[in-house]
């Protein structure tokens, strides 16, 4: 159900840009005839897309012509940018290559499948050998709590994976991991160290998220909010930051 969802969902989208919400899209990429699959979402309410390689990079990029047959793109890439094209009609990606594949560059064309929405959880970080499936939504929801500096930080987690990720105020990117789930409560830490360690504590019946505080340290009391669950962020609300990093 969710897959024929989200391929109506795409259907729509591309059919009416205008009231789009984004769309991701799986393409079965190469690499020395590896299968290298990646992923592409499309905001074509704001000419957006955002690239992500499964288990590596992240990059963002920009829809800079369409029509009912095909998107023409540029990906923000090290030391310039790289057009592309999607065929809309026959979910194709388009590299284009050099003639003669002169410079270890060849015509590449991949085929893509709409596939669920790609979101927060892309962002997920572990220092260990990455498991790419923990960037998948599965069980996601995200929550908007109201932050000291900013009307409202987020948070995203997964129940069925365990990935958390915490957009703090400053739209830093923590990521965590839920270590319990007992009813409707959902204990979870996030840091990406030891020594930066936070646990906390969601309800979801009471809707009040606890940061678990440490005894004799005054910069780090218990604190108990009252948030909002939302519809499960997308991808596509850190493109503005993936952009200032390129």
């Amino acid at each position: 159900m969710r897959t024929f969802a989200s391929l109506s969902l795409f259907a729509l989208a591309f059919a009416s840009p205008t009231h789009a919400e984004p769309v991701s899209m799986q393409c079965d990429g190469k690499f020395y005839q590896q299968r290298q699959p990646y992923f592409v979402t499309f905001d074509l309410a704001t000419n957006h897309f955002v690239y992500e390689r499964v288990g590596g990079n992240i990059l963002p990029g920009d829809v800079i012509e369409a029509n009912d047959d095909r998107l023409d793109l540029s990906l923000k890439a090290s030391g310039g940018r790289i057009l592309l094209s999607f065929d809309r009609k026959r979910n194709l990606m388009t590299w284009p290559g050099m003639p003669g594949e002169e410079l270890g560059r060849p015509l590449l064309r991949h085929a893509c499948a709409a596939v669920s929405d790609r979101t927060m959880l892309s962002m997920f970080y572990q220092q260990e050998q990455p498991d790419p499936k923990r960037r998948d939504a599965v069980d996601a929801f995200s929550i908007s709590c109201p932050g000291n500096t900013v009307p409202y930080y987020f948070i995203t987690l997964d129940r069925s994976t365990k990935a958390v990720v915490l957009e703090t105020e400053s739209r830093s990117i923590e990521p965590g991991n839920i270590t319990s789930i007992a009813d409707h409560e959902i204990k979870f830490g996030v840091g990406r160290s030891p020594n930066k360690q936070f646990d906390l504590l969601w309800d979801d019946r009471s809707r009040l998220l606890t940061w678990i505080g440490i005894s004799n340290d005054p910069t780090r009391p218990t604190k108990t909010q009252e948030c909002i669950v939302t519809k499960t962020r997308s991808i596509m609300e850190y493109y503005e930051q993936l952009s200032r990093w390129k």
